[in-house]
């Protein structure tokens, strides 16, 4: 998807961002507002906007009790602003230093985990609303140089996202000085975070000794195009490694001769889309090295999880049996898993058009009588195939699905009736003719959002 950034501070500009971000009309958005001048230039662009295009807005304030009395005058700064103009504020607040002492993490990272989890609760409790951050160009050249700081690969030079989720960035394109000039022309006043001008943090460091100095050789560096470009190969390879998978992957696992046969760019992306978004170089190194090793089994621990090779797969080994309560299938919302890291989707199709697929199913609609839930396999589960009806049990065994893993893999039923079994295929008497109502279910890989920058 190709996202249109503002090329200057405007409601139109604005406005076409939210079309081609695929912002349906009307729905309502959530300013998410410190008090700084990034923030508060967002804030009001889309109070502008919304009474232009007719969305609702809603703005949103957290406070990290960082600052003792300075951040209670954020927040009473962002309540009067708001006030005035009669947007709707929701605030909350945290013990940042608390958490972080009690995680071991670090300030900010706890601070963006805590943020964060309020705005998306607060989407969630609007009805799905989006979330608008002031990120801005600035924010993006500062995330890139980290990434570069601390060793990265492609998708970490795509810098940020302009659009992740529900969570949109408007001014992802716009340095900050001309956010700056913006609100001095249009008398938009902000806060100054004094915290901002220490040299406490790595990004406060770059962003005074590195930046200057990148500046001064080119006073309109702005790495948002080249991150832009960058971004859209990540999503081509990206998308080569998922059809990859589609083809040769099991419940928790691969083929590991065809993983091992892949280019390094793909089979990198494979390894970490199966087995962890965050595994680093050398772990997926040692993953792939395992693959392709001539031995008929072998084990890897890596961060989170340990690989064994067996029966020709690549599959994850988890420290015990793993399992997962049976859950029932709403239509038109997709139901995550989390502990087998699944998304499940159903929904009506008057039409229905025949999938060859072991993790999407065409379900007749007339054999769903008792609506439809995933749960883990059961004695005496089969599954009636061409030629003659065969269990769950000996179908994982045929596909030597390694016994640890047997019990998460989603059996989909209506009542006592097995329709599907994901990775397995589903029962042909299911199958709708073409052009029958249907249902179709799909699964698919769920990962947790990632956030990235400083601020909001």
């Amino acid at each position: 998807m190709t996202i249109e950034l503002p090329a200057a501070l405007t409601v139109e500009g604005l406005l076409r961002f939210f079309g081609s971000a695929g912002v349906p009309e009307g729905a309502p958005v959530i300013a998410c507002v410190s008090g700084g001048v990034d923030s508060m230039c967002l804030l009001e662009l889309l109070r502008r906007a919304s009474r232009e295009a007719g969305f609702p807005l809603y703005a949103a304030h957290y406070n990290h009790r960082l600052r003792g009395e300075d951040s209670d005058g954020d927040e009473a700064f962002v309540r009067d602003w708001c006030d005035a103009r009669r947007i709707p504020l929701h605030t909350a607040s945290g013990d940042v230093a608390g958490e972080a002492r009690r995680t071991g993490r670090g300030i900010e990272e706890t601070a963006r985990e805590m943020r964060y989890a309020f705005f998306h609760a607060l989407s969630r409790q609007l009805g799905g609303a989006y979330l608008a951050t002031a990120h801005n160009a600035d924010d993006d050249l500062e995330t890139v140089l980290l990434r570069i700081a601390r060793g990265t690969g492609l998708r970490g030079l795509g810098g940020i996202p302009p659009v992740s989720g529900c969570l949109l960035r408007p001014l992802l394109g716009i340095p900050r000085r001309e956010i700056e000039a913006w609100c001095r022309e249009n008398g938009v006043p902000h806060r100054e975070d004094a915290t901002n001008a220490l040299d406490d943090c790595a990004r406060n460091r770059l962003r005074h000794a590195v930046v200057p100095v990148l500046k001064e050789l080119n006073p309109a560096l702005n790495v948002s195009t080249m991150t832009a470009l960058l971004r859209r190969d990540e999503e081509f390879l990206t998308r080569l490694a998922e059809s990859f998978l589609k083809d040769h992957a099991v419940p928790g696992g691969v083929d590991a001769a065809a993983l091992a046969a892949l280019p390094y760019p793909l089979a990198s992306r494979a390894v970490r889309r199966l087995f962890g978004e965050k595994l680093a170089a050398v772990h997926v190194d040692a993953a792939l090295k395992l693959a392709a090793s001539p031995d008929p089994s072998g084990e890897l621990h890596l961060p989170g999880v340990t690989l064994r090779r067996e029966y020709g797969l690549l599959t994850a080994l988890p420290p015990g049996p793993v399992t997962f309560e049976a859950v029932e299938i709403p239509l038109d919302k997709p139901v995550i898993i989390e502990n087998i890291r699944l998304k499940i989707t159903a929904a009506l199709c008057e039409k229905a058009e025949i999938y060859n697929s072991l993790t999407k199913f065409t379900i007749k609609r007339d054999t769903i009588k008792d609506g439809l839930t995933a749960r883990p396999r059961q004695t005496g589960d089969e599954l009636r195939l061409h030629g003659g009806s065969k269990s769950v049990k000996r179908l994982m065994i045929d596909r030597k699905l390694p016994a640890k893993s047997r019990d998460a893999v989603p059996v989909i039923v209506s009542g006592d009736r097995v329709l599907a079994v994901y990775g397995l295929g589903q029962s042909v008497d299911t199958l709708p003719d073409a052009g029958e109502p249907a249902v179709v279910i799909t699964i698919e890989k769920w990962e947790d959002q990632d956030y990235v920058g400083k601020g909001y």
